[in-house]
């Protein structure tokens, strides 16, 4: 059978889940349990919990706090774990103090209690809680704005009270906040990203079930991955998210060490091509569609010779449009270049133009420079005495 720890942790994490909607948020929690011993000294120890996933543990036998997952190791330095062993033994003497006086005002000598603090970023803004349990039931509620403890019972009643009057609880919860929740959220919110970063994103499988008188198709999304936490899933119907019918299986685990979540819903509806499994995480959405075949790639429902037909119609119009994209680019090319020859040409013929007409003027001379030039002509050249020569002649 479960223990009183673990199933007040699956409780925890439960509810987380059900909480992570945004793909902003995240939330890092301690959850603590402390257990009256008569005899010998109480059984404490934390559990700390980062959006879901247990990251670490730490017992009162040990005051080692310790993980399994190796990326969760690696976010924090030796001195870190160091820092966060002395944490676990000095929670271990506060919350033994605090149990003793709880019990005489109580008027109780035997009992669980439990508590879960936590520091929750949302948008940029990070926010704390700290709810108190004893035997399963809710006993005290911080608020985090005033730091005052209200009782959910009236058996608190007298330690709120008491509690609301200690100096020394109001430095403890804002040292828990600064120094303690949050520099740590941040650290594992960095160490999420690149780990998923790092690693291949989830697989994503849809499949259809058939009833026995196939009169229903049991709808089924499988996600693969080995970190799963803080994934959310849904199951769309043209675009529109199905809430009613439909079934979330906790994550379970594979032989191959990664984890598996499972949607299902029953469905009268058996066109394809309509259904799509989303999931989202903190940087990646996948959407995949149903194709109408089963888990072994069969299809459920044969296409009809008149589905085969609109299929092959659909491909010849893309096929049609993409001809008139291309000719319409070919023919836009041509007249381009057309263009741009026939304006080369004609500015080539004026151009010529142009040069014969300045070659021309350079050589037309005015009255005044023939003179000048027939004078200098005449002193090169004189002229013959032609009358002189007539007359010998005769």
């Amino acid at each position: 059978m479960f223990s009183h720890t673990m199933i007040f942790i699956l409780l925890c994490v439960y509810c987380f889940a059900l909480q992570t909607t945004g793909a902003e948020k995240h939330t890092l929690q301690y959850l603590y349990t402390l257990r009256s011993a008569p005899e010998n000294e109480p059984e404490f120890e934390i559990t700390t919990v980062f959006d879901g996933l247990i990251i670490s543990h730490c017992k009162s036998s040990s005051f080692r706090d310790q993980s399994r997952e190796d990326w969760i190791s690696q976010t924090f330095t030796a001195e870190e774990w160091n820092n966060r062993d002395l944490f676990c033994k000095n929670e271990y003497y506060f919350h033994k103090t605090l149990q003793k006086k709880t019990e005489y005002l109580i008027n109780t000598t035997k009992g669980i209690i439990q508590r879960e603090r936590s520091c929750t970023e949302d948008d940029s803004v990070v926010y704390m809680s700290d709810r108190w349990g004893i035997n399963g039931e809710d006993f005290l509620t911080l608020d985090p704005k005033t730091l005052k403890w209200s009782s959910d019972s009236p058996l608190a009643t007298p330690v709120q009270s008491d509690w609301n009057q200690m100096k020394f609880m109001t430095p403890s919860l804002k040292d828990f906040e600064l120094n303690q929740c949050k520099p740590s959220l941040m650290k594992l919110k960095k160490a999420k990203v690149d780990y998923l970063k790092q690693n291949p994103p989830p697989e994503v499988y849809i499949f259809g079930k058939p009833s026995h008188d196939r009169s229903t198709v049991s709808l089924q999304c499988y996600i693969n991955h080995k970190y799963l936490l803080g994934v959310h899933v849904q199951l769309t119907l043209n675009g529109m998210v199905l809430n009613e019918s439909v079934h979330i299986s906790s994550p379970a685990p594979n032989m191959d060490g990664s984890v598996q979540i499972r949607l299902e819903m029953d469905t009268s509806i058996k066109e394809p091509d309509r259904y799509h499994c989303v999931m989202d995480t903190d940087n990646l959405h996948i959407t995949k569609g149903w194709d109408g075949r089963t888990l072994k790639q069969k299809y459920l429902y044969p296409k009809s010779d008149e589905s085969e037909l609109r299929d092959v119609s659909k491909v010849w119009f893309v096929l049609f449009l993409l001809g008139v994209v291309v000719g319409l680019t070919f023919s836009g090319i041509l007249v381009v270049k057309y263009t741009s020859f026939k304006y080369k040409k004609d500015y080539n013929k004026k151009r010529n133009k142009i040069d014969d007409v300045t070659f021309y003027l350079k050589y037309v001379q005015s009255e005044e420079e023939w003179k000048r030039q027939a004078e200098v002509d005449d002193e090169f050249y004189p002229r013959w005495p032609l009358k002189s020569l007539g007359q010998q002649s005769t």
